[in-house]
């Protein structure tokens, strides 16, 4: 899978970034309580970033990974908030084809991490597609647990660190 990403960001995208099934989503997990099980949230659902480089690399520590899959391969029931502005005004969508009327044109652009997918329930760690870890050590650990997790799709998981997906940007 060939992965593009924007720098400030951090959105990526699987091949063809103008299908929104394509934009790959986040879960920022940490290596010490991940395990070959079913992904869960705080609460009832399980929350995936689109721009995980203003919201969970700011706030992350070494243990933290990011576990990706393309928006369109999310399973189950979710609801995709944009929460541009904070407070009470959050506007969501339940569909793929309502979420570039939501967030659009220069979503990559943004970085304020306002967008947050939701999925209701459990999330099956075998649908992650894309692992990326604070570093070196970080991605081998994630490597060592994911080993024996088989994909439920078709191709490898992918492993990198943060910084090569997320390189600083050049001035």
């Amino acid at each position: 899978m060939k992965l593009n990403t924007w720098l400030n960001s951090g959105f990526s995208a699987r091949g063809d970034h103008s299908d929104t099934a394509n934009w790959l989503v986040w879960f920022p997990a940490d290596l010490d309580t991940l395990t070959a099980g079913p992904l869960a949230g705080d609460s009832g659902s399980v929350p995936f970033y689109l721009t995980p480089k203003s919201y969970a690399l700011g706030q992350a520590g070494d243990n933290i990974v990011l576990l990706g899959i393309p928006l369109g391969e999310l399973d189950g029931s979710w609801r995709l908030s944009d929460r541009a502005g904070a407070g009470t005004d959050v506007r969501s969508v339940e569909t793929l084809d309502e979420v570039p009327g939501l967030l659009g044109e220069k979503f990559a652009q943004r970085t304020d991490s306002s967008a947050v997918v939701q999925v209701r329930g459990q999330f099956p760690i075998e649908k992650i597609q894309v692992v990326a870890g604070q570093n070196r050590p970080a991605t081998r650990r994630a490597i060592d647990i994911l080993r024996g997790v088989a994909s439920d799709f078709d191709g490898e998981r992918q492993f990198h660190t943060m910084p090569e997906l997320f390189p600083e940007e050049q001035v």
